[in-house]
Formats: C-alpha cells, structure tokens, sequence
C-alpha cells in the first residue's frame, strides 16, 4: 500500500482550479470508463452473492443486498465463501482472499474518484480525496492521492482481471 500523503489546510480550502480546467476532457473519459466497469464488476459480486444464498432465483439475495455498501457486499461475499471453502480443505482460498483484497483496493479506489475534490487537482495527478482533523493537534489535513488518466486505465484492466476470477472461482466454488 502507498504511503498516504496530505495537505494541510493554512486559512483557506480555495484549491487553485486552472489545472483540472485544462484537463477535464482527458480526465473525464477515463473516469466514465472506470465507473462502467466498476458497476458492471459490482453486478457481478452482487450476483454471486445472490446465487450463493439461492442458485434457482436472484430475489432473496437482492432484498438483502438492497442496502448494503460495496463494503459490506465484499464482506459478506467473502464471508460466506470462506465458510464453503472450510468444507473444502479450503482448496480455493488463496484464491478467494486475492479476490477480497482486489475488490477491497478497487471500491477505495472508486471511493477516492467519487468523492475527490478535482479543482485540487495538481499537475503530478495528486487530488484531495478526504477532508482529516488530526486527533492530536486539531489541525484540518486533506488526504490526497495521485491518480492519472493512466492510473484510472490500469485500475480498468484489473477490474476487467477481477472480474474473470470471480466468474471462474464461482464455478468452482461448490465443486467438493
């Protein structure tokens, strides 16, 4: 994991706007993309866990799905497959933990997009994602991660990566 970078707040949050100004059109398209392909893999995570719980009719897994975070999904799919895979002589975990921990790194990647304030954005990518009072001091910090248009491609080949795993561990999944 990246080490986690900030700017602190000095009197004002008026972050200077003219780069993202200039960039939006290459920013925006790529950013579309990724959050197509993040719903299309959120889809098929909710899909998995619907048939999990019943493999004849998606319903029942889609009422208690209704209110879930992406978090919550990813937390609730992989617990229910770890308790498959004890039956298994957890033959597939290794597997299943890869695809916690990638669906975990994409959803804070998705996070960080959506709720990234892009007037910050600075001309090595560095964008505020997340407004931070120090416990300690007091003092207002803003979480700030880098993401390029290449980045947001290279994140859409893992989803698309991600998303082939998951369908092939399903198939496998209740195989004993």
């Amino acid at each position: 994991m990246e080490e986690e970078k900030y700017d602190e707040l000095e009197q004002y949050a008026y972050p200077d706007s003219e780069h993202i100004e200039k960039v939006a059109d290459r920013y925006s398209s790529s950013i579309g993309l990724f959050l197509i392909n993040f719903s299309i893999l959120e889809h098929d995570l909710n899909i998995a866990i619907a048939e999990f719980i019943h493999d004849d009719a998606h319903e029942t897994g889609f009422v208690i799905l209704e209110k879930l975070t992406t978090s919550n999904k990813i937390d609730l799919f992989y617990k229910m497959y770890v308790r498959l895979e004890s039956f298994k002589e957890k033959k597939n975990k290794e597997t299943l933990n890869k695809i916690r921990e990638q669906l975990e790194q994409l959803n804070t990647f998705r996070n960080n997009i959506v709720h990234a304030n892009w007037q910050s954005l600075t001309k090595n990518g560095f964008v505020w994602t997340k407004i931070v009072v120090d416990s300690q001091e007091g003092y207002v910090k803003f979480r700030k991660v880098q993401v390029t248009p290449k980045i947001i491609k290279q994140k859409i080949r893992e989803i698309e990566k991600l998303t082939d795993l998951i369908d092939n561990y399903k198939e496998t999944a209740f195989e004993f």
